[in-house]
């Protein structure tokens, strides 16, 4: 088995990293858009602010508005320091519109919202694992099994189980996971080939964290690598 490693990456090169992600928008992204005047029930609500985001749900004959934030202005939305920013603009990076921003977080909104609706609920992730949902509790609390805390309930990402059980494993990766972390970043890491993640049978071809285990490779490894997210 080859093993290989890289360095953690520095906070710096993260933001860099970030930065280009954020300018890679564009309205092609977006199928459809509909103009609907707010409700007078929301008009006086004082959380809302132009540039307010919300995630649109089609139930039925009617749409459910879940407000995911209250402004994308650039000034709240940037995470970058000022150094940083200084830095870019002056090799040449312009910076990022609004009008892109938007684009960028409805992006993350409709990710986050396949993750929820793919997730399992504690009574599923008990029955997949054949225990009782005061067991499925304990190990969110210690940190073995990845959820969500959607309002008063968990979910719990489909990633980390199989049909039988649990990707054998995940609860040491997980245990590592940073708490800031996102539950869209830590899904799409999991699915993601990484290239510190590869074995002779596999002829070098970097493995996801996902096949990494399931391939019954030491899950120290990719615990490792999960820490440095």
């Amino acid at each position: 088995m080859k093993v290989s490693r890289r360095r953690t990456r520095t906070a710096a090169s993260r933001s860099t990293h970030a930065r280009k992600v954020r300018r890679s928008s564009s309205l092609a992204a977006v199928e459809s858009q509909v103009d609907i005047p707010l409700p007078a029930a929301l008009r006086k609500d004082p959380s809302l602010k132009r540039g307010s985001v919300a995630l649109v749900d089609v139930e039925g004959h009617n749409l459910k508005l879940r407000f995911l934030r209250s402004s994308l202005l650039s000034d709240e939305a940037s995470t970058l320091t000022p150094p940083e920013e200084a830095a870019l603009t002056k090799g040449g990076v312009k910076p990022v519109s609004d009008e892109e921003m938007r684009v960028l977080h409805a992006r993350m909104a409709s990710a986050y919202q396949q993750l929820r609706t793919a997730s399992l609920s504690v009574e599923d992730a008990a029955r997949r694992l054949g225990v009782n949902t005061s067991r499925i509790r304990q190990r969110l609390a210690d940190r073995s099994l990845f959820g969500i805390k959607d309002g008063t309930r968990w979910l719990l990402p489909a990633f980390q189980f199989r049909a039988n059980g649990s990707v054998p494993g995940v609860e040491v990766v997980v245990r590592r996971l940073p708490v800031d972390v996102s539950a869209v970043a830590v899904a799409r890491w999991f699915r993601n080939p990484n290239s510190d993640l590869s074995t002779r049978d596999d002829d070098d071809r970097p493995l996801t964290p996902l096949e990494w285990l399931l391939g019954g490779n030491p899950p120290a490894v990719a615990a490792e690598l999960a820490a440095a997210l």
